[in-house]
């Protein structure tokens, strides 16, 4: 009930209203992903119109994609110390959340990995591969969040929190077991960072 009177009470806010409203401007007229996420994230604080926040939210997907193809083909990566490379990526892991949860296996895995191979936080990065592995492993998307994951011990103060990254056992241990999946994904980035480098000595 207290959330309720919260988010009434943000509603009525004067000052609230005026910074989204300002807010609602820069991310009209920006190139910042982590700006048009910081009006995401009221929109849905605010439980505004669906088809409102879908439209922000297919806006990020679109630009983030543009950015993750162009980090491939110029060999570059996502620093998830900058605002725009974070918002980036989670642009990307939550549209593969999405994919996972529609049983879209082979997109979700494709895009777990890329975010595997972008990203260069080292917690991040090595969630990302398990990501991928349980799918190759055969998880459904309910048992690899209810028996994989600790999704109630994340902190949600902190911006790496949008990533799951706390497991039920050592990533190391859970990537071990699914040592045949991983080595199958590497196969695919080897050859990925294969054709890289022979474009780009051309």
């Amino acid at each position: 009930m207290k959330q309720e009177l919260d988010i009434e009470a943000l509603k009525s806010d004067k000052e609230f209203l005026e910074n989204l409203k300002k807010l609602e401007e820069e991310a009209k007229n920006t190139d910042s992903l982590a700006k048009v996420y910081q009006l995401l994230d009221a929109k849905l604080a605010l439980r505004e119109d669906e088809e409102e926040i879908n439209k922000l939210f297919n806006r990020i997907v679109q630009e983030a994609f543009e950015r993750v193809s162009k980090e491939i083909s110029e060999g570059g990566k996502l620093d998830l110390s900058k605002p725009d490379d974070w918002a980036a990526a989670r642009g990307i892991y939550e549209h593969a959340i999405e994919r996972f949860s529609s049983n879209d296996k082979k997109a979700a895995e494709e895009l777990f990995l890329a975010l595997h191979y972008l990203v260069e936080h080292p917690e991040v990065k090595d969630a990302m591969m398990l990501h991928a592995a349980a799918i190759g492993k055969g998880y459904s998307f309910d048992d690899f969040f209810n028996k994989l994951t600790k999704i109630d011990d994340a902190d949600f103060s902190d911006p790496m929190a949008v990533f799951v990254t706390d497991f039920v056992q050592p990533v190391d241990i859970l990537l071990e077991m699914m040592k045949d999946e991983v080595a199958k994904l590497q196969a695919r980035l080897d050859k990925l960072e294969a054709a890289q480098k022979e474009a780009q000595s051309n």
